[in-house]
């Protein structure tokens, strides 16, 4: 009997823990999350990173020796709030929360440590952060000479209750004397852990986001019920805020039921068959009522922009890396996400953007470099502010650890991008 005495009493202790981490956290979110940035990445992960000795490549069936493990951050989510850390250094401006499922154990303390170290103090980006009974996942990256194979584990199951404490905790942050108020941004990565439902991604959707919010969604889960979400909310007369679907290329393609003729996705998407996809998706799931653009990768091949209200497509063109040095492509997109959401509401909204004053300085001066001839403000915004998050993407490529980038390479890869060019 006194083991399960000893039990009860260690599981209140921990829930009492959780709650009173939850109540500071509140109370650093003054006025709610109007000025915000909340990222949406269900799915956490601890990372391990096996990097293999210089010039060994990953070889099937194979012994291999590692010359250094390396242990971090891992999910979406995760991924994105690293990126906006680094483009955000100052913590105690720092807007930032991070609604994520983070699993018990030593896996899941482990995040939680590596994320205080990283977001540093001053900040309140656990305050949407729910830990579960289920075990933490750890995704572990093999780093050869010539490429990087991911492992990802299965997560855990999300229970009703732990559902309901991360709704609950949305609620009291998205609401002032009963107004619902929105976030001036959000950020949907990634897959969801099972237990949550299809609807899941579009309820917080629609808990979080307001009438100026700027929205940026990097998944193609519960895809539908999310665009549904974000077409409703653009039916206000009041409506201001703006929404990008960020895609690669190849998962576009699959998602319209298009063929590549491309044996492989590494040899990219040819343009009619992008068009064609675009303009498949956009019918098929309803999506013109929902979006403003979309934001479209294709690995080292050149990306794309759509302004959906027009079908317009326009070809931006990526910096090639060197070939000589070892490369870390996991958590690339990932800063893709959230450099293009960063720069966006910075040249939406400076006042609710903590982006270094450098980084808006070339933003504004390669917005002004266009050559495309439109007066479209808005489209220039996004064609700068994806242009930008592909050199953080690119320039996270240069660092072992998972989206974290440095400001002089991501200054110079961005000093390098060429200018956008309209496609016919």
């Amino acid at each position: 009997m006194r083991r399960f005495v000893t039990a009860g009493i260690a599981i209140a202790a921990i829930m009492s823990t959780r709650e009173t981490a939850f109540a500071r956290a509140l109370s650093m979110i003054n006025g709610g999350i109007s000025d915000k940035t909340v990222v949406v990445g269900l799915n956490a992960a601890f990372q391990k990173r096996f990097v293999l000795p210089p010039s060994t490549t990953l070889t099937p069936g194979s012994v291999h020796r590692a010359e250094t493990v390396e242990e971090g951050l891992g999910g979406k989510g995760q991924d994105v709030a690293v990126t906006l850390r680094h483009l955000w250094p100052e913590a105690p401006t720092r807007p930032l929360a991070l609604a994520q499922f983070v699993g018990t154990g030593p896996g899941g303390d482990a995040v939680m440590g590596l994320l205080a170290d990283t977001m540093g103090e001053g900040g309140a980006w656990d305050a949407l952060t729910v830990r579960t009974k289920s075990a933490m996942r750890t995704c572990t990256s093999i780093v050869g000479s010539d490429s990087t194979t991911e492992l990802v584990e299965p997560s855990g199951i999300i229970e009703a209750e732990e559902m309901e404490s991360l709704m609950g905790r949305i609620d009291a942050l998205s609401s002032t004397d009963g107004k619902a108020i929105g976030a001036a941004a959000l950020c949907v990565m990634g897959s969801m852990p099972p237990g949550c439902s299809d609807d899941t991604y579009g309820d917080l959707c629609s808990s979080i986001s307001g009438d100026q919010t700027l929205t940026v969604v990097d998944s193609v889960i519960g895809l539908k019920a999310l665009l549904a979400s974000l077409s409703a909310k653009r039916g206000s007369s009041s409506y201001t805020g703006g929404a990008v679907l960020k895609i690669n290329a190849s998962e576009l393609c699959r998602l319209a039921g298009v063929t590549q003729s491309a044996s492989s996705e590494e040899d990219g998407v040819l343009l009619e068959e992008l068009k064609d996809a675009v303009k498949s998706f956009l019918s098929q799931y309803s999506a013109s009522s929902a979006l403003d653009y979309m934001a479209i990768t294709d690995g080292r091949h050149p990306a794309h922009l759509v302004s959906v209200k027009d079908s317009s497509l326009y070809r931006l063109g990526v910096v090639a890396l060197s070939s000589d040095q070892t490369l870390y492509p996991i958590g690339a997109g990932d800063s893709v996400a959230a450099g293009t959401l960063a720069a966006w509401l910075n040249l939406c909204s400076a006042e609710k953007s903590p982006l270094e004053e450098k980084y808006h300085e070339v933003l504004m001066k390669w917005k002004h470099s266009l050559t495309i001839e439109t007066e479209n403000a808005s489209l220039q915004n996004i064609l700068a502010a994806f242009a930008f998050g592909l050199s953080c993407g690119s320039a996270s490529c240069l660092q072992q650890e998972n989206s974290v980038i440095a400001r002089d390479e991501v200054l110079d890869l961005f000093s390098k991008m060429p200018c956008p060019t309209a496609c016919d």
